[in-house]
């Protein structure tokens, strides 16, 4: 359910959710300090891009690396992180280009992403 309205209180739900696995090439790290920002805001509206719902919201955030998946080379496990929610393919010509933001696969991670990928998943 989204909030059209803006009456957040009414869709916002505290829960357990499962803890996260990293895929081969992904990393988790916990929540030290998280901002919430416009993507937040249009995820809790449903506009203007629909998310995938149910949907843990949280795109910008610093923490420590708790697990690395296997194919992961430069970052351990206790590194100190910050997200880059910009997620993009890195080969197109717009990446190789360094115009990651205008890649056609791009997606916004804690925001398109999902459904429960979000900072405010800890």
């Amino acid at each position: 359910e989204y909030a059209p309205d803006d009456n957040y209180a009414k869709i916002l739900k505290v829960q357990d959710i499962d803890e996260p696995k990293p895929k081969p090439d992904e990393v988790i790290f916990t929540n030290k300090a998280s901002a919430l920002n416009y993507n937040d805001i249009w995820g809790m509206r449903g506009v203007p891009v629909a998310v995938p719902l149910p949907h843990v919201s949280g795109s910008d955030v610093a923490g420590d690396v708790i697990a690395v998946g296997e194919d992961v080379q430069n970052i351990k496990v206790g590194d100190r992180v910050v997200s880059h929610s910009n997620l993009s393919c890195r080969v197109c010509k717009a990446c190789t280009d360094g115009r990651e933001f205008d890649c056609i696969k791009r997606q916004v991670w804690g925001f398109q992403t999902g459904p429960l990928w979000g900072a405010y998943s800890e």
